[in-house]
């Protein structure tokens, strides 16, 4: 019978991790540029008895999932806001320190030192991975390959617009793997060598990615998909609680039918 609680209660901890994604899901709805969780990327670890425990089956999680689908494209008129026509991140500095990573966050604004920030905060980072500083200006216009011009503030007028930069962008290869780390940023899975020796894999900006300037991409969650999962994992929730209820009482009545008559 422990078998049937034990397979129970790890499908709970799957389950409430699910419910975990799931409610990140909606929160970041109408967060700009989010990526969904996936919540679905299973796979399982046999356990031996030379491990010193039972032949078991467990279910685990390849964690860092997420979809690549883009999402709506909202016309805001905004020269700062941004966004990427089809596949390719923008390269950030987190705010919170750590390596460079990817986003497909647009939403920009400038610090009062004039560091190009998205709406998290994070620093855009140039094609050189430096933070991308620009200058008091009257007007700003991105280029579809990222190039930043400016009318500065008191050029004269019809004066050819200036270059101050270049937005780094990443499109990934085919063998590059993304996934979301344990800070929430989307960086490329490292990958073991012929040794197997695991190192990081650093972020190197190729400008292949097509920017679009006065537009938003939305969240791609759906958020009618997320509310029906919600409900599905709390019904699955309590079946396998129920589910262990009667693996107790199958346990009870099997002690009291070995029991020696009047003990």
């Amino acid at each position: 019978m422990d078998r049937m609680a034990q397979t129970a209660l790890n499908s709970l901890k799957m389950l409430m991790e699910n419910q975990t994604a799931t409610s990140h899901n909606l929160s970041n709805l109408s967060t700009p540029g989010y990526r969904q969780d996936i919540v679905t990327d299973f796979g399982s670890i046999y356990l031996n008895r030379q491990n010193g425990v039972e032949p078991r089956i467990v279910s685990s999680r390849n964690v860092g999932g997420f979809s690549i689908e883009q999402g709506t494209m909202d016309y805001t008129k905004n020269p700062l806001d941004v966004a990427i026509d089809g596949n390719g991140y923008f390269v950030i500095q987190p705010r919170d320190g750590g390596e460079p990573s990817l986003s497909r966050r647009g939403d920009f604004q400038t610090s009062e030192t004039g560091e190009l920030l998205d709406g998290a905060g994070n620093k855009v980072l140039d094609g050189g991975l430096q933070p991308l500083v620009l200058p008091a200006f009257r007007e700003l216009t991105i280029s579809p390959q990222g190039e930043v011009y400016i009318q500065p503030i008191g050029a004269e007028p019809g004066a050819l617009p200036q270059n101050v930069g270049i937005i780094g962008t990443f499109s990934p290869a085919e063998e590059d793997r993304l996934k979301k780390t344990l800070d929430g940023h989307i960086r490329i899975e490292s990958q073991p060598n012929e040794e197997g020796i695991t190192t990081i894999v650093d972020i190197e900006p190729n400008q292949q990615s097509k920017i679009v300037s006065g537009f938003l991409e939305k969240s791609n969650v759906n958020a009618v998909e997320e509310m029906v999962n919600t409900i599905d994992q709390q019904r699955k929730f309590e079946m396998h609680v129920k589910f262990i209820q009667m693996a107790e009482e199958l346990d009870s009545v099997g002690a009291s039918l070995m029991r020696l008559p009047g003990m």
